[in-house]
């Protein structure tokens, strides 16, 4: 019984180590090495070469290396075995902190004390309380409402928007529509945590980037093709949005040519808000392949569009 393993492009070094710490018994296969086909039970993949998975005949789960499951729903098939987003508990730990920084850069004027530290001028600027300071998350999975909660328990006044109904502790919910045209009229910062595929591809659009009052701020911690890159360097450069902190862009690396680059009002990261580390990230496959191993179910399973026909 195997696991093959294959976290393109990054080193496989720590995940074949912590795999092999915490399941000793299962060999781990890193791919594209595999002696024996029909021993592999697992596949822990991350940007696995298309139609790979279905020359394994007794895979029992796949197991994807991240949250964002973008990658897996591009693949044209995928055996009908379960499949395991990967939800590591430090992950969304990281980008909640990532998100309450920056959520208090825009609300304590952080930026412009900066401009005036650096003219050596010193000036007071009034500030929104936290009470006050109006943050609205959209999407309301796992991750986002981790952030949501986050922000909330450090006194913001969040909103958190999902298709369809939820309850959030601590966190006004709205949904559909209607909810989120009242929900961006009413905010001062919006966190975008909606996973990319297909119905989210250019989610945050010119009309609703356009919904946001005058100087608003956005926060990209989830995929950069959510929100419409355009649409969104337009409304920063009329000072429609007044600034914005992105950690995800439509291409990565960010092309050197990006304006997003240089302008003033922009804060790029390089997709580091919720690095996935094997050291934690193991455990949680570990636990995963110990529940199917007993029979049980893994969490949180994930059913793919090529499996959503299935009866």
């Amino acid at each position: 019984m195997s696991i093959l393993l294959n976290n393109s492009p990054y080193d496989n070094g720590p995940w074949v180590y912590y795999l092999n710490k915490y399941l000793p018994s299962m060999d781990v296969w890193v791919y594209p090495e595999v002696p024996d086909p029909n021993k592999v039970k697992y596949a822990a993949i991350w940007d696995h070469p298309a139609n790979d998975l279905e020359r394994y005949p007794n895979l029992c789960a796949i197991l994807n290396l991240g949250a964002g499951m973008d990658l897996i729903d591009k693949m044209p098939s995928l055996p009908r075995v379960p499949i395991v987003r990967l939800v590591d508990p430090e992950v969304g730990t990281d980008m909640a902190q990532y998100t309450l920084y920056w959520v208090l850069h825009f609300q304590r004027n952080f930026e412009p004390y900066r401009r005036y530290a650096a003219q050596r001028e010193w000036h007071r600027i009034e500030y929104v309380t936290s009470l006050n300071y109006r943050v609205l998350v959209v999407g309301l999975g796992l991750i986002g409402t981790q952030i949501a909660e986050y922000l909330a328990a450090n006194r913001f006044a969040v909103t958190g928007w999902s298709r369809n109904p939820k309850q959030v502790d601590g966190v006004t919910c709205v949904n559909g529509d209607d909810g989120l045209n009242t929900a961006l009229a009413e905010t001062d910062v919006v966190v975008n945590c909606l996973p990319y595929n297909s119905s989210t591809e250019g989610f945050l659009n010119e009309h609703k980037l356009g919904q946001l009052p005058k100087g608003a701020n956005v926060i990209n911690v989830s995929r950069g093709a959510v929100i419409d890159e355009a649409a969104l360097i337009a409304a920063l450069e009329s000072k429609h949005i007044g600034a914005a902190a992105l950690d995800v862009f439509v291409t990565e690396p960010l092309p050197q040519e990006s304006p997003l680059w240089t302008m003033p009002n922009v804060f790029v990261t390089p997709h580091m808000s919720g690095a996935t580390f094997a050291r934690s990230a193991c455990r949680t496959l570990a636990d995963n392949i110990e529940r199917l191993e007993a029979g049980e179910e893994a969490f949180p399973l994930y059913v793919p569009p090529q499996h959503q026909d299935a009866k």
